[in-house]
């Protein structure tokens, strides 16, 4: 698949009008070979439809990105960090309530008794099995206080799952767009990005800023490479989050610089985990739910007090 991103001032509409017609000479039987982002001018096509009508496309100079593979950002054997973050004193003015929070992920385990009724909706943008990465990231954020496990920081914000990745931790690029749009046209207040990728793209970008112009707060993770910071955290929209261990000390595996506005507990960090169980991971993709839930007090705490 290619993903084309036109220029601001490019007939966008035309552009389109122009590819159906030309689609439907061709054929009535292919199903919608392209899947569009209208206003952010981006459209993304399958290969062999680009190819067909290259020239159609590239005169009218779009930026050409591939639908290249995304990862999520964690490591084996690594979690702590709801006291280092200061929750509990927070707690005493608010516990998250009716904070809108996108976890877009792994998919979440909606039957583990910390997560069940913090889970309030979502979508499934891929099948198959689940990894156990993105319930993990879900309880740092939202598990409840229930006298058993563990609490996460935000203990009474609302949890929406949008399963984009797959079992291996891979999601494509064009699925990240599309998980993205549903967090705005749902009216998310914050959506937490436990992943990450090398590489600019502009698809992406006009995504991320959409979402920040609605106002919603975006939280990534910074990366693991224990170098430069990656995508989407990297974007001035979005909050970076790299990792630190319980001496405050930045992990060595924490991607720094460039794009890193904050950081969080990211080492042996214990949290919810597939079948009531738990378990300890690293990585920042740890820290930016704690950042998540910080956010999520804070605006519990001012819908409050507008009310």
């Amino acid at each position: 698949m290619k993903i084309l991103t036109f220029h601001h001032q490019a007939p966008f509409a035309d552009i389109l009008a122009e590819l159906k017609a030309k689609l439907k000479l061709a054929t009535r039987a292919a199903k919608q070979p392209w899947r569009c982002f209208d206003d952010v001018s981006c459209m993304c096509v399958r290969d062999e439809l680009f190819e067909m009508y290259q020239d159609h496309f590239l005169r009218h100079n779009p930026i050409v990105e591939e639908n290249v593979v995304v990862r999520v950002h964690s490591q084996e054997e690594v979690p702590w960090g709801v006291k280092y973050v200061g929750a509990e004193r927070l707690w005493k003015r608010s516990k998250g309530a009716g904070v809108k929070i996108a976890v877009i992920d792994t998919g979440i385990d909606r039957n583990h008794f910390e997560l069940r009724n913090r889970v309030k909706g979502g979508i499934e943008l891929v099948r198959g099995k689940r990894n156990g990465h993105g319930t993990h990231v879900a309880g740092i954020i939202v598990a409840e206080m229930n006298k058993r496990g563990i609490v996460g920081v935000s203990p009474e914000a609302d949890l929406y799952d949008v399963r984009t990745f797959r079992e291996d931790g891979t999601a494509r690029l064009a699925d990240i767009m599309r998980a993205l749009n549903w967090s705005i046209k749902n009216n998310m207040e914050i959506i937490n990005m436990s992943f990450g990728m090398p590489q600019y793209s502009e698809a992406l970008a006009r995504i991320v800023k959409k979402a920040a112009d609605r106002g919603i707060v975006m939280v990534a993770s910074a990366g693991n490479n224990g170098g430069q910071v990656e995508y989407p955290a990297r974007y001035r929209e979005v909050i970076g989050v790299g990792a630190v261990a319980q001496n405050g000390k930045l992990a060595e595996f924490s991607s720094r610089g460039k794009g890193m506005t904050t950081t969080a507990p990211g080492v042996d960090i214990l949290s919810t985990w597939p079948g009531n169980s738990f378990k300890k991971l690293n990585g920042t993709s740890m820290a930016a739910p704690h950042v998540t839930g910080l956010i999520a007090l804070r605006l519990a705490r001012k819908k409050s007090a507008a009310s």
